[in-house]
């Protein structure tokens, strides 16, 4: 199969290295995405994989240099698509985002909207953005299927985030292509193995602008199945946790008939699985302002009426317990113990009952 992104050209057998230009500085120089391209001697699925688009989540660029390596080339068929750094200046200033874009780079794909403002006080979409949609043209043309790698809070769970699958309201095809693309992504996140848990509710997720994540824009706009991996240990990646997204990648590759063997299992991190669906919510927000100690681990099954945290003062005196409204497991817990009133002390995956797809709310296309 004849590949390029970037300069990198796929070559059957090999591993291929190349760049992807992103934004042209105004004094000179350019910012330039890394790309690797691996390619089995047999046609087959591709593989996308990419990382690094908040400047402070590092375990997935490893992840993806573990993975591809000339043994994997020779055992697979198909291509992997990987770009380990989707957001270079973040990553070299160790920011979420790129200092030349206000804004969560996670919000940038494409939303299904056509642009048809005449403003002239409206700015036009910024470099960043502008780039990150020539990448996405490029999964929407070439992606089998397609996985982008996070970080979550030291310590916390390695998990799975699924996102919902929108469509228009009275459009049939759209409807049946989304429960589709809903049911292979349930398989593949279960091919991954680690634990799954969807995101907010489908008004949240709208506002939050979720559904211009990277996996919303792909699986929703084109109907590639895609997930996002949460993989703890930001800064400095745990190997356990490199080593568990390595494996679950290798399985969605079994999965997706690129590589033979049998699946293998997931060590060295919890996998929880509470019994029913789940979506996220942060929880436990303080009263006052107070040092917490937390009550709950990442990974714990927590039940309505369940400590989670004790707020005490600065000189240790309690100040109360705040008890979970849900049942459910903990997610992660912020970095830190110092909080404001109303801040959020834990991420909780509670119970889900919306449907993994659904309809648009019905002003948005207007």
């Amino acid at each position: 199969m004849t590949l390029t992104i970037g300069t990198a050209a796929a070559k059957p057998g090999e591993i291929v290295y190349g760049e992807y230009v992103l934004v042209q500085h105004p004094v000179g120089g350019t910012d330039v995405a890394p790309v690797v391209i691996a390619q089995g001697q047999e046609d087959g699925p591709v593989f996308w994989i990419t990382a690094g688009i908040h400047g402070i989540e590092h375990a997935g660029i490893q992840v993806i240099h573990k993975l591809i390596t000339p043994e994997l080339v020779k055992q697979m068929r198909g291509t992997i698509v990987a770009i380990p750094a989707l957001n270079p200046a973040g990553l070299r200033t160790l920011n979420r985002q790129a200092y030349y874009h206000d804004g969560d780079p996670n919000r940038l794909f494409p939303d299904g909207r056509l642009s048809t403002s005449t403003d002239p006080d409206h700015a036009p979409i910024s470099a960043l953005e502008q780039a990150y949609g020539r990448i996405f043209e490029d999964i929407k043309n070439s992606a089998s299927f397609y996985f982008d790698l996070h970080c979550m809070s030291n310590g916390s769970l390695s998990f799975i985030f699924r996102d919902r699958i929108l469509y228009r309201k009275g459009d049939e095809a759209a409807r049946k292509r989304a429960a589709e693309v809903s049911a292979k992504m349930d398989a593949m996140a279960q091919a991954y193995g680690h634990t799954v848990t969807a995101d907010f509710a489908v008004e949240k997720y709208i506002n939050e602008k979720l559904h211009r994540a990277t996996t919303a824009a792909v699986s929703m706009l084109v109907g590639i199945p895609a997930l996002t991996a949460e993989l703890s240990s930001p800064y400095t990646p745990a190997p356990e946790v490199v080593n568990a997204g390595v494996t679950g990648l290798r399985n969605v590759m079994r999965w997706g008939g690129m590589l033979g063997g049998e699946m293998e299992p997931i060590t060295g991190i919890k996998v929880v699985d509470p019994g029913f669906a789940t979506h996220r919510r942060s929880v436990a927000r303080v009263t006052q302002s107070c040092i917490v100690h937390h009550l709950k681990e990442p990974g714990d099954l927590v039940k309505v009426g369940d400590p989670l945290v004790e707020m005490r003062d600065a000189w240790g005196r309690s100040l109360g317990v705040l008890h979970s409204e849900y049942d459910g497991f903990v997610i992660s817990r912020p970095s830190g113990i110092l909080y404001y009133p109303g801040e959020s002390t834990v991420l909780l995956a509670i119970r889900d009952e919306e449907p993994r797809i659904g309809e648009y709310p019905e002003t948005y296309f207007d």
